[in-house]
C-alpha cells in the first residue's frame, strides 16, 4: 500500500509513523462501507455514532484521545480528511466509504503533518481519481431488516489523454431495530394507566408507534481529471448526501428519580415529574424487550408554553466542492494547492429521559459552512538528499446552531427552562508549516517538522422565550460573546534506520493540540469561561518488518504520552469571577467543559498480515492502552486519592476517562478456494475484541460499557470471467447485544439510556464491473 502521511507517496512499510492502511479491496472483503467500521481492526481507535441528542456526529478517539461533543464551541480531537480536505467539525462526519482508492489511519499527534485537532491522530480518505480507463462497476444488496441498497461508480474519457471523468453514488434504506412503543398501551395495568394518566399514542400492531436505528440516505460524486500538459493536473470535485435516517437506537437501562424509591437516588435527587396529579420517572419505564423504547418526543404541558412535540427528527444535508491543483516544475520541485469549500444543515431531535414523560426533551439546528487553503511546495535537495515541503493554511468555519431546550429536570414542571438558543459562532484559523528529511545514507533518514497555528473563536449566546422575548433565568446570557484566541508551535523529529531492506526501526517525539474554546452550555454569565487548548507530546518507538520472502508483514509500535490541559464535560463549573453578577453559587447547573488536569497514556500496538499460500490471507492486532491522571483541576470536584472521595460526598474518585479501553484485539482470515469452471469461493471470517470502557467523564461503574465480542461473516463466489460476483455477508454472528455509548444523566435526570448496535444483520450482495 502507498500511503502519502509525509506529503509525498511512500511504501507504508518505509514511512515511520504507525499507520492503519485499508484499501478498496480489503474495504470490500471486510464489508466495510462506513467509517465507523473501520474500528473493529485499527488497533487503540474507537470510532463510534454518537448519542441521538448529538445528531448525525461522530466519536473519533485514537490512543484515548479524542471528542465526544457535536457543540461547535468545542473542536475535534482527531481529523477527518477527505482527499486532503479537512472535515471541520465531528457532525456530518459519520461517512460512507463510497468508491475508495483507500484509507489512511495515522494514529498519535499529526501537529505538523496534519495540523490542529489531529492530536489523537488522523483519518484520510482517498477517492478513486478517474483514471481513463473506462472501468467501473454496480452492485445491488438486500438484507435484514428490508436492507436495500445500490451503489456503483464509473469512469469516462471525455478528451483522449487529456480530461477524464469519475461518477459514483449510493442510495440505501434500512429499516430500524427498535421499537418504539406506546407506553400506555404496551402496560394497560399500570395503576396510573388505568387512572387515564397517560394520553394514548396512535400505534399500530403491539403498540408500536414507531422505530429507531433505521438508515434512509443517498450520496453522490462526480469527480474531473485534466491533465493540459506532462506537469500539470488539476483534479475538481463535488460531492451531495441527502441523509433522513431514523433517530440512533435508544433504550432506557436505569430510572430512579422518585425520591420514594426504597433505593434512594443515584447522584443527585431531582423532583419528580408531574402529570394530572404526579408520576414518578422510574424503573416502570424500562422495556422488558432489550430493543424497544417508550420514549414519545412531546411534552404534554410540562413545560410554561403549554403542549410541544417536536417529533423524532434525524435530517442532514451535505455538500462541498474541490480543486486541486498539482504543478510540476521539474523533477524536483513542485507545487500543490487545495481549494476546498463545504456546507451543511442538519436537524434532530431528543428525548433524553427516554420515557413517556419530558425531563429534557429537545429539537436542534446546525448550519455550517467552511472554507479552507492549503499550499504545499516540495522539493528535493542536495543531490536528492534531503526532501521537504514547505506549506500554509486557512481554514475559516461558520456555524448557526439553534435549539429548543425544554429542561423541566432545572426548575420543574411548570416552571422549568423552555427557551430558544440561535447561537453563531466563527472560527478562523492560519498555519505555516515546514517538513524534511534528510536521507544521511541509504538506510538511515532523519526527519524534522515544525508548524505555527494561530486560531480564534466567537460564541454568540442567543436565550429567548418561544415567543422571542428575553428568556429571563439566562438574560444575562442573551446576546454575550465569549471569545477565544490562541496560538501554538508543533514540532516533529524522527530518525529510522533500514537494517535490511524488510526490517526498519524508528524513534519519534511529536506534538500535537486539540483547539481551544469557549463554555458550550452555560446557565449563568459566569459560567463563560475559556476552553484552553488540549496539548500532547509524544514518545514513540517502532519497527516494521517483512519475513519469509514478504509471506509475513509485523509492524509494532510503542508509545508514552504527556496528556495537559484535558478537555472534558464536567457537572461542576469553573466561575469567571469578574462576570457582571458573578455569584459563588453558580456552580450548577452547569454544561461546562474545562480543562480537568493532565494524565500520562502509554500502550503499544502490533498489526500483522500473513500469505502463507497462494489464496489465504490472514491479519490481525493487538493493543493496550493505560491512562492515569497525574492532576487534577479542583474545580472539577474529583480527586486522585480514593481515601479522600470516601471521606467527603462532595468529591468524586476518578482514575479513568471516556472512550478508553486497555485491551483490543482483532484477527480476520479469508481462504479464496478455486471451484473448476465455476470460478473461486472466497470465505472470510473476522473477529474482534472490543474492551470495557468508560461512559462518562467520571468513568461512572453504571455508565461502563462493558466489553464484547464482535465476528462477522462472508461468502464470496467470482465466477468464471470475473465480471460478475455474488455475497453472502452475516454482521454479528453472535447476535451479541452490546452498547455503541452510553448516555448518563443520573445528576440532573435520574436516568441512563444506551445505544444499542444492531443485532444479527444477513445480506446478499450481487456486484457486476464492467
Amino acid at each position: 500500500v502507498v500511503v502519502t502521511a509525509q506529503f509525498r507517496s511512500q511504501n507504508l512499510q518505509q514511512t515511520p509513523i504507525a499507520i492503519t492502511a485499508v484499501n478498496a479491496a480489503m474495504l470490500e472483503a471486510r464489508n466495510q462501507n462506513n467509517i465507523t467500521d473501520l474500528t473493529n481492526q485499527a488497533p487503540n481507535v474507537q470510532l463510534r455514532p454518537m448519542a441521538a441528542s448529538f445528531g448525525n456526529s461522530l466519536s473519533a478517539n485514537i490512543r484515548g484521545i479524542g471528542q465526544a461533543d457535536f457543540n461547535p464551541a468545542v473542536e475535534p480531537g482527531v481529523g477527518i480528511y477527505v482527499d486532503d480536505v479537512y472535515n471541520g467539525t465531528v457532525t456530518g462526519s459519520v461517512l460512507d466509504l463510497l468508491d475508495l482508492d483507500r484509507v489512511e489511519i495515522l494514529r498519535g499527534p499529526q501537529g505538523t503533518l496534519a495540523g490542529k485537532n489531529s492530536e489523537g491522530g488522523a483519518i484520510k480518505l482517498y477517492s478513486k481519481k478517474p483514471d481513463g480507463n473506462g472501468g467501473g462497476y454496480v452492485q445491488a444488496t438486500y438484507g435484514s431488516y428490508n436492507l436495500m441498497e445500490v451503489r456503483g461508480g464509473a469512469d469516462f474519457t471525455l478528451v483522449p489523454d487529456k480530461l477524464f471523468m469519475r461518477i459514483s453514488g449510493a442510495a440505501h434504506h434500512q429499516d430500524g431495530y427498535v421499537d418504539v412503543l406506546d407506553y400506555a398501551c404496551a402496560n394497560p395495568g399500570d395503576p396510573d394507566v388505568v387512572a387515564g394518566l397517560y394520553p394514548r399514542q396512535r400505534s399500530g400492531p403491539n403498540c408500536k408507534i414507531g422505530e429507531e436505528g433505521g438508515q434512509r440516505y443517498a450520496a453522490g460524486r462526480v469527480a474531473l481529471r485534466y491533465l493540459p500538459t506532462d506537469k500539470l493536473e488539476i483534479n475538481v470535485a463535488a460531492d451531495y448526501t441527502s441523509d433522513d435516517s431514523e433517530l440512533q437506537a435508544n433504550t432506557l437501562l436505569y430510572a430512579n428519580q422518585h425520591a420514594a424509591n426504597p433505593n434512594g437516588c443515584a447522584g443527585a435527587c431531582v423532583p419528580a415529574e408531574t402529570y394530572d396529579g404526579g408520576i414518578p420517572l422510574d424503573s416502570r419505564f424500562i422495556p422488558s424487550n432489550r430493543y424497544a423504547s417508550y420514549a414519545t418526543f412531546t411534552d404534554p404541558g410540562y413545560s410554561p408554553n403549554g403542549e410541544w412535540s417536536p417529533g423524532p427528527v434525524n435530517r442532514l444535508k451535505s455538500w462541498g466542492t474541490s480543486a486541486t491543483i498539482d504543478y510540476r516544475f521539474t523533477d524536483n520541485l513542485s507545487l500543490k494547492l487545495i481549494s476546498a469549500y463545504r456546507q451543511y444543515t442538519t436537524d434532530f431531535s431528543d428525548d433524553n429521559d427516554v420515557s413517556p414523560l419530558a425531563v429534557d426533551l429537545g429539537t436542534d439546528h446546525l448550519s455550517h459552512e467552511q472554507w479552507s487553503e492549503e499550499l504545499r511546495l516540495n522539493g528535493s535537495i542536495l543531490d536528492n538528499h534531503v526532501d521537504y515541503t514547505l506549506g500554509g493554511f486557512y481554514f475559516r468555519e461558520r456555524t448557526v446552531y439553534a435549539a429548543r431546550q425544554d429542561l423541566t429536570y432545572v426548575g420543574g414542571p411548570g416552571a422549568g427552562f423552555d427557551f430558544m438558543q440561535d447561537d453563531p459562532v466563527t472560527a478562523d484559523t492560519e498555519a505555516g508549516f515546514a517538513h524534511a528529511v534528510w536521507h544521511v545514507t541509504d538506510k538511515l533518514n532523519l526527519t524534522g517538522g515544525v508548524r505555527y497555528t494561530d486560531e480564534s473563536k466567537d460564541y454568540t449566546y442567543v436565550r429567548e422565550n418561544v415567543d422571542g422575548t428575553p428568556f429571563a433565568p439566562l438574560g444575562s446570557l442573551n446576546g454575550y460573546t465569549g471569545h477565544y484566541t490562541g496560538s501554538r508551535w508543533d514540532w516533529r523529529a524522527n530518525v529510522d534506520y533500514s537494517w535490511t531492506p524488510d526490517f526498519m526501526t524508528y524513534a519519534q517525539f511529536s506534538t500535537g493540540f486539540k483547539g481551544g474554546g469557549v463554555t458550550p452550555r452555560p446557565f449563568y454569565l459566569s459560567q463563560v469561561v475559556p476552553i484552553e487548548p488540549e496539548t500532547l507530546d509524544a514518545y514513540e518507538v517502532g519497527f516494521k518488518s517483512q519475513w519469509f520472502d514478504r509471506r509475513v508483514q509485523l509492524n509494532v509500535a510503542a508509545f508514552y504520552n504527556k496528556f495537559h490541559n484535558i478537555q472534558l464535560n464536567v457537572g461542576e463549573c469553573a466561575l469567571n469571577t469578574s462576570a457582571p453578577g458573578y455569584d459563588p453559587s453558580q456552580v450548577a447547573p452547569c454544561g461546562q467543559i474545562l480543562n480537568v488536569g493532565d494524565a500520562n497514556i502509554k500502550g503499544f500496538e502490533v498489526e500483522t498480515e500473513l500469505h502463507p499460500m497462494a489464496g489465504l490471507e490472514i491479519d490481525g492486532s493487538l493493543s493496550y492502552l493505560d491512562f492515569k491522571y497525574t492532576r487534577l483541576d479542583p474545580a472539577t470536584g474529583w480527586t486522585l486519592d480514593p481515601a479522600a472521595a470516601a471521606a467527603n460526598p462532595a468529591l468524586t474518585y476518578v482514575n479513568q476517562a471516556p472512550g478508553i479501553g486497555k485491551w483490543k484485539a482483532s484477527a480476520g482470515i479469508q481462504y479464496e478456494v478455486p471451484i473448476g469452471g465455476l470460478g473461486s469461493m472466497t470465505p472470510r471470517f473476522d473477529v474482534s475484541y472490543q474492551p470495557t470502557m468508560c461512559g462518562d467523564a467520571a468513568c461512572t461503574e453504571m455508565a461502563k460499557m462493558p466489553a464484547y465480542i464482535l465476528a462477522n461473516a462472508k461468502l464470496t463466489w467470482r465466477p468464471t470471467g470475473g465480471q460478475w460476483e455474488a455475497s453472502v455477508a452475516v454482521e454479528n454472528l453472535t447476535d451479541k447485544y452490546y452498547f455503541l455509548g452510553k448516555n448518563y444523566y443520573i445528576a440532573n435526570e435520574g436516568v441512563e439510556s444506551g445505544e444499542v448496535a444492531p443485532p444479527r444483520e444477513v445480506s446478499v450482495t450481487v456486484k457486476r464491473s464492467f
